[in-house]
């Protein structure tokens, strides 16, 4: 890892770089002027321009003006002027000034930090040397900072200045800054839980990661960076930079910040009702706030609402707000939203928790609606703190339910199961009895891999229900239990009685079950019905927002992933579960989220990107150690062993075993959960051992039922060695279902054992298309190995070549077949990539000739070798090998 304490890298700045590069070897630099918000990294920017100066022989010099500078004519720049300088007169101390500064035909570089803040008869002076060439001026400026009108003039210099406006980093910019720095993954958690406290601001993000790191919230686990659930702290620096601005603002709009701060969001009226001044005046005290960054103003529809423009203000001021002066904003504010009638959706849950917070206490009706209105915005922990706020006399089994679903959702799985049995033994009717019965059902199933009490207690309420229709729902939770629980045949038998679509009363039980049927249709092979029914189930939950009985909409996406992966559209599954798995980080939901970053870990395995796969495998396991949910935690600690060890991460994937053993298996995708103490016996040479294992695993999954899970692990079987002991298993597994997965790996499979070199390459070629680029790697490495056997060296080296090229997709996997093609392929030297490029991109013997200054008999004979290199005939082929796109864009 590199130094905390030192720079950090320039990520997405260098176009700038580059363009300034390009001006100051030209010889055209006079003037360049970095803005932006404070913290989006003008100085570090700044910093390298006079680097590059320096670099370039330019004399150069550094100041930093300020508000106290300012105060003092020529304060900011005084040591840069020539010692005892009188400029009293001003003709006289310029061109004393100049001729200090002057170099021979080269202006001095002179950089100004904050150039907005300069004094007068500093920017004059600045502006004169200029004008005069004496000097060639670098400056930062705030955005939305007011300079003097000498300061604007120097500013405004038309030609002689150019402008470079910097914004926050995007997500993707802290992303790479983030695996930069900390030298290795980062999770998908840690990402967005940095990139939502620091807003993309570099300076914020900085002092986050070094607080996280000495408080032990962002560690390494398992070879992935992660953070905690807790919140990132603030370190002092961070706190007195925020506080510095914050302190800036007028103090009559004080107030205003603190009910900010506690209240997130207020109606223009509102915050304009809470200073003591008039409209006029508080408008411009808020345009002041807006143009300084530190509010932002929203209009949405007839409403304008006023909010704090960075998640970190409203902590800062918090901590400097009295227990008292916080009880008084939130009474306040919850009587002024009264005052004007509950007319907004979210307006009770706003009232609740300000009188909660105000008084620890509220109306239970209140607290009820309000908690609904937190659950259907998957805010679960607030909803436990509501409704914990309601007495245990006064709770109805609806809000016991509730309850216990937030405690599910939210991880808390034996707190759930102690509400929802209190609810059991409330519910007095049918419906009462049947949302707690499948409430407690699904509990008790993500507590516990086995799905036997959760069945058991929907069979009890069955038992006691009087409708029919009724019982029959019972009963399809039963067989949804079932399904996902290890069983699909016997699970799917009784889920025939769900309807294709969704019905216009118990909606919850239908999203659950058809979430169930789904996959358990891809499970036993039924792909093209599973991808139907899942897509119109997403389109369905995603219509009314929460589902109440999962946690949040993006869970039927994993469904619609795992089908979209058994029919060979692996790149669209990681598309959907990455967009899906984002959407779930803002809540708090820990069972969707592990879930969802299972499908989102096995897609990218399956595409063959074992480092991706680690980070969301990890984020997996982490979320269980925190919340103890065992139900696919065996998948996730075998994908994350299989990864390490594909990586070359022995030490990581042996030190995984104890505990991968000590959880059960949760019965869904049965045999998947081998694969990694498969992989880890293949990393240290072990093949016997490594096939004996999936063997057992594809015996397992074939005696439940499970097509996909078996077919996937005969085909590994076969990549670590013996093709020929599943060859006919797998062609009779590609015809019991409609997936187009199983086929290709089938054909692949085949093609090993007959180690046809013809049936590799088209093998390749599919798999490449599908998206699975590891195995289109392995296909074409073992149709070089086969065409070596044959003698073919122009073959073997076309081969090799495909293979190489997508094995550098695969991020360092190392797998068996991938070593045969080390060192396989003779490189091209410097003068033969030039003549390839030039081919490639259309041009003929002659023309290269004429632009490379050679014989077209030497450009021909050089194309006589890249051909044998390569494996190719043609300038069309050549084009095709060389493959112009960059490995990340055909990701």
């Amino acid at each position: 890892m590199q130094s905390w304490e030192g720079r950090w890298p320039l990520v997405g700045r260098q176009s700038h770089l580059d363009s300034f590069r390009r001006e100051l070897l030209a010889g055209r630099i006079r003037g360049w002027l970095v803005c932006g918000p404070a913290g989006a990294g003008k100085t570090r920017l700044t910093e390298e321009f006079l680097g590059l100066a320096a670099a370039s022989k330019r004399r150069t010099a550094k100041a930093v003006a300020s508000r106290a500078a300012a105060q003092v004519p020529l304060g900011a720049i005084a040591h840069i002027l020539p010692a005892g300088v009188d400029m009293s007169d001003p003709v006289q101390g310029f061109h004393a000034v100049a001729q200090s500064l002057s170099e021979p035909a080269r202006p001095t570089v002179v950089l100004v930090d904050d150039l907005h803040m300069l004094d007068s008869s500093s920017a004059a002076l600045l502006g004169q040397l200029l004008d005069s060439g004496t000097i060639s001026l670098i400056g930062t400026a705030r955005t939305g900072e007011q300079p003097s009108d000498v300061v604007d003039g120097l500013l405004q210099r038309g030609d002689h200045i150019s402008r470079t406006d910097l914004d926050h980093m995007a997500r993707d910019q802290v992303e790479e800054l983030l695996q930069r720095v900390l030298d290795g993954p980062v999770s998908r958690r840690a990402l967005h839980t940095l990139y939502g406290a620091s807003d993309g601001n570099p300076l914020f993000l900085r002092e986050l990661v070094l607080g996280a790191i000495a408080g032990e919230k962002l560690t390494l686990q398992d070879g992935v960076w992660d953070t905690s659930e807790e919140p990132l702290p603030v370190t002092p620096h961070l706190r007195d930079l925020i506080a510095g601005r914050i302190a800036s603002s007028p103090p009559a709009v004080r107030p205003l910040l603190e009910s900010l701060a506690f209240c997130h969001t207020l109606s223009l009226a509102d915050a304009t009702a809470l200073a003591d001044r008039s409209d006029l005046e508080h408008l411009e005290h808020l345009e002041h706030l807006e143009r300084s960054g530190i509010v932002e103003i929203s209009v949405q529809g007839a409403r304008v609402t006023v909010a704090l423009a960075h998640p970190l203000y409203a902590e800062v001021i918090a901590a400097e707000t009295s227990a008292l002066r916080r009880y008084d904003l939130a009474l306040r504010q919850a009587e002024r939203n009264e005052s004007h009638g509950l007319r907004r959706r979210d307006d009770a849950l706003h009232v609740a928790s300000w009188r909660l917070a105000a008084t620890g206490t509220a109306a239970p009706e209140l607290l009820r609606q309000a908690a609904a209105i937190a659950m259907n915005s998957n805010d679960h922990e607030h909803a436990i703190e509501l409704l914990s706020a309601i007495k245990t006399d006064q709770h109805t089994t609806e809000s016991r339910v509730l309850l216990g679903r937030a405690f599910m959702h939210t991880g808390q799985l034996e707190r759930a199961e102690a509400v929802l049995a209190e609810a059991d033994a409330q519910a007095g009717n049918d419906h009462e009895k049947i949302i707690t019965a499948t409430t407690r059902c699904t509990n008790l199933f993500w507590a516990d891999p086995d799905p036997a009490q959760a069945v058991a207690v929907c069979a009890a309420a069955r038992a006691t229900l009087s409708d029919r229709s009724a019982a029959q729902q019972l009963r399809l939770m039963e067989g949804a239990m079932l399904t996902v629980g290890g069983s699909p045949v016997p699970g799917l038998q009784i889920l025939d009685d769900l309807p294709d679509d969704p019905p216009q009363e118990n909606l919850d039980v239908w999203l659950a079950t058809i979430s169930a049927k789904t996959l358990g249709l891809t499970f036993v092979g039924r792909v093209e019905r599973a991808r139907t029914l899942s897509e119109r189930a997403k389109a369905a939950h995603e219509a009314v927002g929460e589902g109440k009985l999962l946690p949040h909409p993006a869970m039927q996406v994993a469904p619609l992933a795992l089908a979209l992966m058994e029919m060979g559209e692996i790149d669209q599954a990681r598309r959907l579960c990455l967009s899906a798995a984002d959407s779930l980080q803002a809540t708090h939901s820990p069972v969707a989220r592990q879930f969802l970053a299972f499908e989102s870990a096995r897609a990218e395995w399956l595409a063959g990107r074992p480092v991706s796969a680690r980070r969301w495998y990890a984020e997996g396991v982490a979320t269980a150690r925190t919340y103890h949910l065992d139900r696919v935690t065996r998948l996730h600690m075998s994908g994350l062993m299989a990864c390490a060890a594909v990586t070359g991460d022995i030490d990581t994937a042996a030190s995984l075993v104890t505990d991968y053993e000590d959880i059960a298996a949760s019965g869904g995708l049965t045999g998947e959960e081998s694969l990694g103490m498969a992989w880890l016996h293949a990393a240290r040479g072990e093949l016997s051992r490594a096939r004996d294992l999936l063997r057992h695993a594809a015996d397992r999954a074939r005696r439940t039922g499970h097509v996909v899970s078996e077919a996937l692990v005969l085909t590994d079987i076969a990549r670590l060695g013996d093709p020929k002991a599943v060859q006919e298993r797998l062609t009779v597994l590609s015809t019991q279902g409609d997936g187009a997965f199983t086929p290709a790996r089938a054909r692949f499979v085949t093609a090993l054992a007959d180690k046809d070199p013809q049936g590799l390459m088209a093998s390749s070629e599919e798999l490449e298309h599908m998206g699975a680029q590891l195995l289109a790697a392995e296909s074409a490495a073992a149709a070089a190995d086969a065409w070596r056997r044959r003698g073919d060296a122009r073959k073997v080296t076309s081969a090799t070549a495909d293979a190489t090229r997508l094995a550098d997709l695969c991020e360092g996997a190392r797998t068996p077949i991938l070593s045969t093609i080390a060192g396989a392929v003779e490189p091209l030297t410097k003068r033969e990539q030039e003549v390839a490029l030039l081919a490639a991109s259309g041009k003929t013997s002659k023309a290269i000739s004429q632009h490379l200054t050679l014989s077209v008999r030497t450009v021909d004979n050089h194309l006589q070798r890249i051909y044998l290199k390569l494996g190719v005939r043609s300038r069309g082929d050549l084009a095709l090998a060389l493959k112009h796109e960059e490995p990340s864009e055909r990701a």
